[in-house]
């Protein structure tokens, strides 16, 4: 078995930003993390594959969203996060079993 990690600390403007992970050849998604630096910080995300399908949506989260439902993941995949308020710095954490 082997985990791969998509790290990430991103900043958003006007409330949005995104992280890409590298190409993935095939794997379950085991955990999403995403914590934002200030744990009043409110913010909705979800995640697209390279066909700009969304594959995960997110109701709004205060802070921390932290999701271990498993997923089957191939190729590339972006997390946006989006109205975040106020502005952040976020971690972005994908672990990927393969």
């Amino acid at each position: 078995m082997t985990i791969y990690q998509h790290r990430a600390s991103v900043t958003t403007a006007s409330g949005a930003t995104s992280s890409a992970s590298l190409r993935v050849g095939g794997g379950i998604c085991r955990q999403v993390l995403i914590r934002a630096n200030t744990s009043t910080t409110t913010f909705l995300s979800y995640i697209q594959d390279n066909s700009a399908l969304e594959v995960m949506r997110y109701s709004s989260q205060t802070g921390e969203l932290n999701d271990i439902t498993a997923f089957p993941v191939s190729g590339i995949y972006t997390v946006f996060i989006t109205n975040a308020s106020p502005d952040d710095t976020f971690n972005i954490y994908l672990g990927i079993e393969e």
